[in-house]
């Protein structure tokens, strides 16, 4: 490979080594690269950026992950990293604020984006060429196939001869259930060229790091099929295998003002996870609302919040209990403040609930447990409604902990902020209140009188026949 710039040479195999011939030629409208863990997808897939940017001076490209702060440490990184393996460094900039990688000899650019802003996936335009690459890194990610279409929407129109529109997907396939196994995989797509590649193909590998995910065969063959094969599948089983969405989903349905109402939260500059929560007098619980949100300073997901604690008719919700993780109760040593002493100044009183992990995944397994209610039908102590799509999606494909079976894996850690959440509100011990009891009659009214009258009477009777 040469670059007009400096003249130099650079062998393919030397820098990109075997398996992704294929791959690096492809120019599909999809480009689907799945694999195990080490298969070089994600470095391969940054040289290829770098490279071919550097190739045709026409093209731009995006980079898009669910959220867009994991870039800095992930896509930004590998991206430079690339520019340096190639020995182009020199040609590149990086800028931090907002990212952004642009090659200076002709100006074109590497865009950054996260499905938490998704105004500014439909609104792109860049002033030097055409948009016509998107690399989505870590698809698993997307829960949604909706919000992958909008993605795949917003690059269009006519590209100039030579180039062409490509949206390239790089992920390790965690779930079965996911939904680019149906899309990719269980159907043949004829716009998308799919490859599966695992660690067998990266020759920078020393014995040990074969040896770690070689270990996997004997120890945790579901997980070897994910981590060491590159298929889809579920690594150490659901967590929660109890979860069913005919059981534990159900259509929204208004809920009584009289019932409890909490508030849970999961948060950190990553994201912020909160569920507003009723409990009805047989102490059912419905998750009712959702707040995901990433990227949030804690003035902010204060404001957030309290815009989401509207009721129906506009008024503020009339919450019960609010919870939240000890570790959000920390005294930071600048400002002398937690997390906890800034949401309560906004008008949030959080209390502290137990992070006890086991305690609260045992906890969270009783809340989930199906029984057959009165008629029969299969239910369960917590259920949640359609809308709170995350939960729903996260809570089914969190897995088991391989050192901890008691608890769930802390990887892949997007899944865990939802999560942790619920486990939040249940380590709080939460009850339904007492149901109000309907008068027969009017209160001014004889026959209350006479009701009352009898009830007295009938406790009398009945202090008098336990003595």
């Amino acid at each position: 490979m040469a670059t007009e710039n400096d003249k130099k040479v650079i062998n393919y195999n030397d820098v990109v080594g075997g398996g992704y011939e294929e791959f690096w030629k492809d120019k599909h409208r999809y480009r689907v690269l799945k694999g195990g863990r080490a298969s070089k997808k994600s470095t391969t897939t940054a040289l290829w950026f770098i490279y071919s940017i550097m190739k045709y001076p026409q093209a731009n490209a995006l980079v898009v992950r669910k959220t867009y702060n994991t870039h800095h440490d992930s896509t930004f990184a590998m991206l430079k990293w690339a520019a340096e393996r190639l020995g182009v460094s020199k040609y590149w900039q990086f800028k931090e604020n907002p990212l952004e990688a642009v090659y200076k000899p002709t100006k074109q650019r590497i865009l950054f984006r996260g499905f938490d802003d998704v105004l500014k996936l439909t609104s792109i335009t860049v002033d030097k060429g055409v948009l016509c690459w998107v690399w989505l890194e870590e698809a698993y990610e997307l829960d949604d196939e909706a919000d992958f279409q909008t993605l795949d929407e917003s690059i269009r129109g006519e590209v100039p001869e030579g180039l062409w529109k490509q949206i390239t997907l790089t992920y390790n396939p965690w779930v079965n259930s996911h939904w680019t196994k149906k899309r990719f995989f269980d159907n043949q797509d004829p716009d998308a060229f799919t490859l599966t590649t695992t660690y067998k193909c990266n020759e920078w590998l020393d014995d040990s790091d074969r040896n770690i995910i070689e270990s996997l065969k004997d120890k945790d063959p579901e997980r070897y099929l994910v981590v060491g094969l590159g298929e889809y599948g579920i690594p150490g089983g659901a967590f929660f295998d109890e979860f069913r969405k005919d059981i534990h989903v159900i259509d929204p349905i208004p809920i009584p003002r009289d019932w409890r109402r909490f508030v849970t939260i999961d948060y950190g500059r990553d994201m912020l996870a909160a569920y507003w929560i009723a409990i009805d007098w047989q102490n059912k619980a419905y998750v009712y609302k959702e707040l995901h949100k990433s990227g949030l300073f804690v003035s902010e997901a204060a404001e957030m919040i309290k815009a989401y604690n509207i009721d129906e008719d506009g008024n503020a919700e009339n919450i019960y209990q609010w919870f939240a993780p000890p570790d959000l109760d920390n005294k930071s040593s600048q400002t002398g403040k937690s997390t906890l002493d800034i949401f309560r100044e906004c008008g949030l009183p959080f209390a502290v609930v137990s992070n006890n992990r086991e305690s609260g995944c045992n906890n969270m397994h009783e809340w989930l447990r199906p029984y057959q209610d009165e008629q029969e039908c299969w239910t369960s102590s917590m259920v949640f409604f359609k809308t709170c799509v995350n939960i729903i999606n996260h809570i089914s494909q969190i897995q088991c902990d391989e050192k901890q079976p008691n608890v769930y894996a802390n990887d892949p850690h997007y899944l865990t902020h939802s999560v942790d959440s619920i486990r939040y509100f249940t380590a709080g011990r939460p009850r339904g209140g007492k149901q109000p009891e309907v008068a027969k009659f009017s209160v001014d009214s004889a026959e209350y009188r006479v009701q009352k009258n009898l009830e007295r009477l009938t406790k009398k009777v009945r202090r008098v026949n336990y003595w």
